[in-house]
């Protein structure tokens, strides 16, 4: 109604909500920590989480960040590379990236 996509209240044909439980990972305090624990783990195996979802790293995981955390993990298993951006948000947020 607030919208006015919806004019009269009587137009309302049928309602539904549902509430999803959580689908992805959500942030804490604890997260760090848990993170030296399990990327480790993970990278043990083969398994290299990145991006918005597999890091956790909110303050580096738009689009942008996202794609680089993947072209800099690649670059680190191939070549040996420093990754910059998932390790160290601020270093990645504060200057342009070194790479051309």
């Amino acid at each position: 109604m607030a919208t006015r996509l919806i004019e009269r209240r009587e137009d309302i044909v049928s309602t539904w909500q549902y509430r999803a439980g959580y689908g992805y990972p959500t942030p804490g305090l604890e997260r760090d920590a848990a993170l030296t624990e399990m990327l480790p783990f993970f990278e043990a195996r083969d398994v290299h989480p990145r991006g918005r979802f597999g890091l956790w790293k909110y303050e580096v995981s738009n689009q942008d960040h996202s794609f680089m955390q993947g072209v800099e993990v690649v670059e680190r298993l191939v070549n040996g590379r420093i990754e910059i951006t998932a390790p160290d948000p601020n270093l990645a947020n504060s200057r342009k990236h070194p790479w051309p």
